[in-house]
């Protein structure tokens, strides 16, 4: 899901092998279609009009993108910095390998942009700011941009403590594979919660909009936002 780029920015490491295979474990990637799906419908995108081109940044193993077809989207394009082998073979699906801080796709090509929890993945304010800004270049005016990933909170940092404990987490496998993931991830998963402000910033400061949604869990932001 990190982006390597052809572009002046620095090229991100790619995720090891061993949280791959975390990743792309069958339990997880069914874990988070059950919730993907409740976060997409928090953020508003199954009453959009099924007619929608959307585009769905870092879409890893295609979660939000299944979702989205099952709820009768017909016009659905991929994008991440390699292909899901499973994805390739979709013929419902357009998708790209690339990098999402450059993208190759002609100005106002989407109806709307999707993220789901990649936002952390992106190398900081300044990937993040890059990405956002391509999302919105390639954005229609009157299209959405909807976002979700986590935010700066005391019951997050006490939540990612707790899953860094080796003695917290080994009665649940699904605990087990997050701490491996997130042992991986916490170098920048912790930078970027630092500068949530930051990212926070960057989001208002995309362009005229309206905002639709601004909302907050316990762990995640959800976020949708009008282009003007």
């Amino acid at each position: 899901m990190n982006a390597s780029a052809d572009t002046d920015m620095e090229v991100l490491p790619e995720e090891s092998p061993a949280w791959k295979e975390v990743y792309f474990h069958p339990k997880a990637v069914a874990r988070r279609m059950k919730k993907h799906h409740r976060k997409m419908q928090r953020m508003g995108l199954f009453s959009w009009p099924r007619q929608t081109h959307i585009l769905d940044l870092c879409c890893g193993t295609g979660e939000a993108l299944r979702i989205l077809r099952n709820a009768g989207f017909t016009r659905l394009s991929g994008l991440d910095v390699t292909i899901d082998p499973e994805l390739k073979h979709e013929n419902w699906l357009d998708i790209k390998a690339g990098d999402s801080r450059a993208l190759h796709y002609p100005d106002a090509s989407f109806d709307a942009i999707v993220c789901m929890h990649s936002l952390h993945h992106l190398g900081g304010v300044e990937g993040i700011r890059a990405a956002l800004g391509e999302a919105w270049r390639v954005l229609k005016p009157g299209g959405r941009v909807a976002l979700t990933d986590h935010y700066d909170s005391l019951q997050l940092r006490f939540a990612f403590w707790a899953c860094r404990q080796s003695w917290l987490t080994w009665p649940s496998f699904g605990l087990r594979a997050f701490k491996r993931q997130l042992d991986e991830e916490w170098p920048y998963l912790s930078e970027y919660i630092d500068a949530w402000p930051q990212v926070q910033a960057v989001m208002n400061g995309l362009g005229p909009m309206r905002i639709e949604l601004d909302a907050k869990g316990p762990f995640f932001f959800y976020w949708t936002a009008v282009k003007k």
